[in-house]
């Protein structure tokens, strides 16, 4: 189903808020597939244990978010593989919502501290 994508970003670490996307997108059950800008797509898997956030461009990425445990992250260049662990801390989704909150570490410091707020409409 196509619908408008409006994703807002709020960083913890620098009490910083963004629009980062605003454009039409592919509702496909749990599957959200959007234009982050040209050429880079994003496609967000929103499962009822976990989330999946996959970036393709030049850089690849894959951010795995459970409720259970943590996750990974993945950044994939043609420098070579970076990998990070992810905590879920929140997770809220209904027909027109998802929202995740979550971190990403090096080590054992938090090097991302964010919430993702997807508004999601359907287009006729």
């Amino acid at each position: 189903m196509k619908v408008s994508v409006k994703l807002r970003q709020h960083d913890l670490l620098n009490n910083e808020e963004h629009v980062l996307v605003d454009c039409a997108g592919l509702l496909n059950g749990e599957r959200l597939l959007y234009p982050e800008s040209k050429g880079i797509m994003q496609t967000i898997t929103f499962g009822e244990d976990e989330v999946i956030l996959e970036r393709k461009a030049d850089v690849i990425s894959r951010t795995e978010l459970r409720k259970r445990g943590r996750g990974r992250s993945y950044i994939d260049s043609e420098y070579g593989r970076l990998e990070f662990e992810t905590e879920l801390t929140r997770y809220e989704k209904n027909d027109n919502f998802r929202l995740v909150e979550y971190r990403v570490y090096a080590g054992n410091e938090p090097v991302l501290n964010q919430i993702l707020i997807w508004e999601i409409e359907k287009i006729s």
